[in-house]
């Protein structure tokens, strides 16, 4: 059987090609906060999840989620069954949606602001995997090794300060929101994980 992670990235591929080469696509599923607020157009939303920038946004999105999807989608499976399934396409929709709300807030009244990418969904599928297993070693930036509880807190600093200095044409507030939503999404369905993690990380700095 497929998994959903596979299935995920094969639509979010398609799509993204498709859009690439047809302008008009591209336009209709983008993320435009001034069309979703007043011309009702909600959908954008979550669409713009499925389109990229280009190859290479695309490709780094779909490595990071490939990574560290199937990690979440596993334990989801095992730990829920077919309703572990379920609770994995939530968190990853929804996400996506979670991450517009810092540009509907600032960019509400401005329709020349446009966003795409899963980049926001990514980040939450991200946070819970290292929720999850806190001790597991990552690669920041595909290079730097690293506990997944110190990601973490890389991530949280990287992306803040990245925010803050406005140079980049990258959404990170975007990458924020997501993350946040995918801790809150963890604690939600089971808060276990979270005193889990705690356990977890004091162990490891006071061991």
């Amino acid at each position: 059987m497929l998994s959903l992670t596979f299935i995920i990235v094969a639509i979010t591929v398609f799509v993204s090609w498709r859009a690439f080469e047809n302008s008009a696509l591209f336009e209709k599923l983008l993320h435009n906060p001034y069309q979703v607020k007043h011309r009702k157009q909600y959908y954008r939303m979550l669409s713009h999840a499925l389109i990229h920038a280009d190859w290479v946004h695309l490709g780094l999105n779909m490595f990071v989620f490939w990574s560290f999807g199937q990690w979440v989608e596993v334990y989801f499976l095992a730990k829920y069954g077919l309703k572990g399934e379920v609770l994995y396409l939530f968190l990853y929709v929804l996400a996506a949606v979670a991450a517009t709300l810092p540009s509907m807030r600032k960019h509400g009244d401005n329709s020349g602001y446009n966003s795409v990418g899963a980049s926001g969904a990514v980040s939450a599928v991200m946070m819970a995997a290292m929720f999850i297993s806190p001790t597991s070693e990552i690669l920041f930036f595909m290079a730097i090794p690293m506990p997944a509880y110190i990601g973490i807190l890389v991530f949280f600093i990287f992306e803040h300060l990245m925010n803050r200095s406005g140079k980049t044409n990258i959404a990170h507030d975007a990458h924020i929101w997501g993350a946040l939503f995918g801790i809150l999404f963890i604690a939600a369905i089971d808060f276990n994980i979270i005193l889990h993690f705690i356990a977890t990380v004091r162990e490891q700095i006071t061991g």
